[in-house]
């Protein structure tokens, strides 16, 4: 499903979107900011389990869909999917 979305300083633009349950989703303009805002816990979360560990180094890559329920627009973290997975490299020095 594609979907119209606002971004917070107000540009608009499209996103496909997967449907979350038999719920009536409504097809009017829908902000963004709960996906910004999981995205954001995510990478944080991630970053301070990470800094706790100390690893030399350390990448993080992490993909999302978007799903859509009644009360709006969400960040699916799905494993096992192409589409939204996490990715974590830790390095340590010998």
């Amino acid at each position: 499903m594609i979907l119209q979305v606002e971004l917070e300083n107000g540009v608009e633009m499209h996103v496909e979107a997967t449907p979350i349950g038999e719920q009536q989703v409504s097809l009017s303009k829908l902000p963004f900011r709960k996906v910004k805002d999981s995205i954001e816990v995510i990478a944080k979360e991630v970053s301070e389990a990470i800094q706790s560990i100390q690893p030399d180094k350390a990448s993080i890559k992490f993909g999302v869909e978007i799903g859509v329920q009644s009360d709006g627009l969400t960040a699916l973290l799905a494993q096992g999917s192409s589409k939204a997975n996490l990715e974590i490299t830790l390095e340590w020095g010998s």
